[in-house]
């Protein structure tokens, strides 16, 4: 069973069947395991409202050869390169990212305006809501207007029309193809998606399967039978497909319409296609994605804990550094709205220029507080080198104290000498630090003037994020012309003459035997049609 939700997981599998051996090696509680294996780093995330935030997380995994060693002993990890001679076909991903229409517009905004994180469970409802309204507008909690037709709630909720049309130009390729719609949202909506194949799509009420928590077992395999069998064209599926089902052999696509919050449950659902058995060369994984909506957050989430795992699983490196996962494809990728783009590169910007002027505040704090402990130690030599010259004229005044004061002198000497060897290695432990005392105020005087060009930066940054808004404005004019003469269906089509060429041609080859087949017919039809003419004709 995978544990990936959370850092604490790994912790909590090894002390449930492993406790003793935690307390053996110093574990004694979950702080010295973090401590020990893993680090945090702020790293910025896009909340549920698309807004942009610093979050603690844990992005590296240090210590690994020890971790390793501590997992590999208790639990018996095996990944797909333990088993070289399973064959599968080709994954390919594919991300199909629409353009949020009026409708989607308008209820995102609706649900952005009424949020208030002060609700109790108010962000994890939010985040619901957008994932729902993400799907399809109507799915909002704050649309009020008519009930929509099937053919209005498909065709007016982009990323479910974009599905069917993929779907459709699947049928009219490779017809006997096998297609899997998965979302583990909006379930209850299923039979709507079932009834716009059949209308619009035109495949037979028979060969589209719906799976989900409520179908019995006997069913579920009855329709995986089926599925397998080419009987059935189309699964609709939940959560419940995940596991323990087979609906591979002729499994040509899936099309993910809302992402899981845990990426090994993405792989269990990527597994139902992409498995020992398929018949075809290639399947394609297509992400059904809506542009500036909640699948930017889900599917952040969804690599940082797949890069988490995998990097926990690696062997190698004792130190094991995963900072290069951020936002920055995301952002490039799929959003597109320019006040957003703008407000995720001003906060980048902001915190690079934060963290560089809080490095040089404290590299002038350091420098003036072990500054001080030179002038410290200088002071020390030049008090010694007083008591000196005070021992030293009380040996040179006449008296029977004389030449008591003059036996004084070595220590006193010792006293400065001692000193003057403490001024020197202060002077060497502030070399290796950087600091040259020789140089102390021009060091200051420079780190000053750099932070005084930093804060000169931040103060631009308003000015830089109007010039970015309109950069990012004119690009997402620019991206629109492109999307709006993109023809994914046509790509499609053209995709599937190269990745499904086996199958085109073995039904080509059949569609010919079937036409070659009713002209062998018709010709025999006409032939006893002439001899019957011929017998009526001799009777007359």
């Amino acid at each position: 069973t995978p544990f990936t939700n959370k850092p604490l997981e790994y912790y909590s599998i090894l002390s449930l069947i492993a406790n003793k051996r935690l307390e053996e090696s110093g574990y004694f509680n979950v702080n010295n395991f973090f401590e020990t294996f893993m680090e945090a780093d702020n790293d910025m995330e896009i909340d549920a409202r698309g807004d942009v935030k610093f979050k603690a997380n844990v992005r590296r995994f240090k210590n690994n050869s020890l971790f390793q060693q501590l997992l590999s002993e208790f639990i018996d990890i095996k990944g797909e390169e333990d088993n070289p001679e399973l064959k599968r076909p080709n994954k390919i991903n594919k991300e199909y990212k629409t353009e949020q229409n009026d409708l989607t517009k308008e209820q995102y905004d609706l649900l952005n305006e009424s949020f208030s994180e002060t609700e109790k469970g108010a962000i994890l409802t939010h985040i619901l809501n957008a994932r729902l309204i993400a799907i399809s507008p109507y799915l909002s909690i704050y649309y009020e207007e008519e009930v929509p037709t099937i053919k209005e709630f498909i065709e007016n909720s982009p990323k479910l029309k974009q599905t069917m049309d993929l779907i459709r130009q699947n049928k009219k390729d490779i017809p006997d193809a096998g297609q899997i719609i998965y979302s583990e949202l909006a379930v209850g909506e299923f039979p709507k998606l079932k009834e716009y194949l059949v209308q619009e799509v035109g495949y037979k009420p028979e060969e589209i399967g719906i799976i989900t928590g409520a179908t019995s077992k006997p069913n579920r395999l009855k329709i995986q039978d089926d599925f397998n069998s080419g009987k059935i064209k189309v699964i609709i599926g939940s959560e419940a497909i995940q596991e323990g089902m087979n609906l591979q052999e002729n499994t040509t696509d899936v099309y993910i319409l809302s992402l899981p919050y845990n990426f090994t449950a993405l792989r269990q659902v990527e597994g139902r296609a992409w498995r020992q058995g398929n018949k075809n060369e290639n399947v394609r994984i297509n992400f059904m994605l809506t542009n500036d909506s909640i699948d930017v957050f889900m599917l952040q989430k969804l690599q940082s804990k797949q890069a988490r795992y995998l990097e926990a699983m690696k062997k190698g490196a004792d130190v094991l550094d995963i900072s290069d996962i951020s936002t920055q494809e995301l952002k490039t990728a799929i959003i597109t709205n320019p006040e957003t783009r703008a407000n995720i590169e001003i906060e980048l910007m902001k915190k690079r220029i934060e963290n560089e002027k809080s490095r040089f505040i404290a590299d002038r704090a350091f420098v003036l507080r072990k500054y001080e402990d030179f002038i410290k130690v200088q002071e020390d030599v030049t008090k010694a080198q007083h008591n000196y010259n005070r021992i030293l004229g009380y040996s040179k005044e006449e008296g029977e104290n004389a030449e008591y004061w003059k036996n004084q002198l070595s220590s006193y000497q010792k006293t400065i000498d001692l000193t003057k060897d403490e001024v020197q290695k202060t002077i060497g432990y502030l070399a290796e630090k950087g600091v040259n005392v020789t140089e102390i105020e021009h060091q200051t005087k420079a780190t000053e003037d750099k932070i005084a060009e930093l804060d000169e930066k931040l103060e631009e940054l308003p000015e830089i994020k109007d010039k970015l808004i309109e950069q990012y404005q004119k690009e997402k004019e620019e991206s629109l012309k492109v999307n709006k003469n993109k023809d994914y269906v046509g790509e499609r089509a053209e995709e599937n003459k190269t990745l499904f060429s086996a199958i085109l041609e073995v039904n080509s080859i059949y569609n010919m035997d079937v036409k070659n087949f009713s002209n062998i017919v018709s010709s025999h039809r006409e032939d006893i049609s002439l001899n019957n003419e011929v017998v009526m004709t001799r009777k007359r």
